[in-house]
């Protein structure tokens, strides 16, 4: 199995994170979340997660993403997505994320969202909430 590949690059005030591979977190991985955590104890607020290079996610990469979706959201922060691709835009569906993430297609337009004040769609101001 490869390994995922993060790599992440600033635009204005948001952090890109590319992420390439297999968002896995079942068979122990925690470098996303590792990085996540990292760059907003950092002071990166505003965090875009490109996903159009994954080729795989398992229920643990989702529970990853919404941990760190709470995680950024509990300080003040957002987290959005970007180009999930075919696999993941399916996950995202089934799970109903579709409804708590901002997900975009394009980069421009997801970075110009940020200048934007945060509307959370309710289910997500449920989640940060009461998790």
């Amino acid at each position: 199995m490869a390994a995922l590949e993060i790599a992440e690059r600033r635009l204005g005030s948001v952090t890109v994170v590319e992420l390439r591979g297999r968002l896995v977190a079942d068979d122990g991985d925690t470098s996303f979340t590792n990085r996540i955590t990292a760059l907003v104890a950092f002071g990166h607020a505003n965090l875009l997660v490109d996903l159009g290079r994954v080729t795989y996610i398992d229920s643990g990469g989702v529970g990853a993403l919404v941990s760190m979706f709470l995680h950024i959201t509990r300080r003040g922060g957002r987290l959005k997505l970007l180009r999930p691709s075919d696999r993941v835009g399916r996950v995202l569906q089934m799970t109903r994320l579709v409804d708590v993430f901002e997900i975009f297609v394009d980069e421009d337009a997801a970075v110009r969202s940020f200048a934007s004040p945060s509307a959370l769609p309710e289910i997500a101001r449920r989640l940060s909430a009461t998790a």
